[in-house]
């Protein structure tokens, strides 16, 4: 098998990706990762950075994604199956299908999201590939995957127990990331990486954004100062294991080790935060908000089973699940 390895900008403005197969990684360059703030001091509003959310399908509704979802309350809970039982990550498609891979290797499933069933599954390679899977993403008929060291690995669907070609980049984020959390953002046309461990640690949680158009720089990091965590009852070791994009247009990030949620604006603000039960949630690291406005949360096995769990909105509570 043949070994692509791509610059970064080639990679997002490239077509999907070729017949072939291919597989491995490549060689990781070093780079310096952007500056965050070592001050609690807030940076102007800059042409990149909008100074509010857009609006969202739920943009009427309660600030708080806590006033939104009664995290006590889920309405539907599924047991999969032990082929997930390391889920890592989920993505909703375009026509609103959920998709889920582990962190181990290379392999793409689809989750019916009403009723839990795991039904088609394809590979990245003929083996599949193996690395340490952290987080997928969907930009129209692109698919992405990113590894803890900031690999990210594009393809595009394959039919049911079929092997995908794909491309690996280095974003160069790896050297001050530990990649944990991966979305795609349409109103910025770009992907979203959030930082489980970022090095030097200067008291902030960082969001990475990369731009699909090659031709545009990449975005200020979204950056959030862990002292603003505890007066939303969260210690600042809050160590984010997945991110989604919230329909109300702000940022949700989950924390397995903190067994907590948070919600962010695009500026970095904190604007809420919630416990998640430890009895249902073992160890959360996917998350992902569907079109009918569900929150999808999946736990890798850890002690109990893995599962995949639903919260519908407030107002939409008791239509969906068993």
């Amino acid at each position: 098998m043949r070994v692509l390895a791509f610059a970064f900008a080639a990679l997002l403005g490239c077509q999907p990706p070729p017949a072939d197969t291919t597989s491995g990684s490549p060689s990781e360059r070093s780079s310096e990762a952007r500056p965050t703030r070592s001050s609690e001091t807030r940076p102007e509003p800059s042409p990149d950075m909008p100074s509010e959310p857009p609006p969202g399908p739920t943009s009427n509704a309660p600030l708080a994604l806590s006033d939104r979802y009664d995290l006590e309350r889920p309405t539907a809970s599924f047991e999969l199956p032990g082929r997930l039982d390391e889920v890592s990550g989920l993505a909703f498609s375009p026509d609103g299908r959920l998709f889920a891979h582990d962190d181990e290797r290379g392999r793409i499933h689809e989750i019916d999201p009403r009723s839990g069933d795991v039904g088609a599954r394809f590979d990245l390679g003929d083996e599949p590939a193996r690395a340490d899977f952290e987080g997928i993403a969907i930009a129209g008929e692109r698919f992405f995957l990113v590894t803890s060291r900031g690999l990210l690995y594009e393809f595009a669907e394959a039919g049911d127990r079929a092997a995908t070609a794909f491309r690996i980049t280095d974003t160069g984020i790896g050297g001050s990331c530990e990649v944990e959390g991966l979305e795609y953002d349409p109103a910025d046309e770009a992907l979203l990486l959030a930082c489980k461990v970022s090095t030097p640690d200067d008291g902030t949680l960082v969001v990475h954004r990369l731009p699909l158009d090659p031709d545009r720089a990449r975005l200020e990091p979204i950056t959030v100062l862990k002292s603003e965590l505890t007066a939303f009852g969260l210690e600042p070791s809050f160590d984010p294991s997945g991110i989604a994009l919230d329909p109300a247009g702000t940022l949700a990030l989950v924390s397995a080790r903190a067994e907590a949620i948070l919600e962010i604006d695009r500026r970095g603000t904190v604007i809420d935060a919630a416990r998640l039960a430890r009895d249902r949630h073992s160890q959360t690291e996917g998350i992902a908000f569907g079109p009918d406005g569900n929150l999808y949360l999946s736990d890798e096995r850890n002690g109990g089973d893995a599962r995949l769990t639903v919260y519908a909105p407030r107002a939409a509570e008791g239509g969906a699940g068993r």
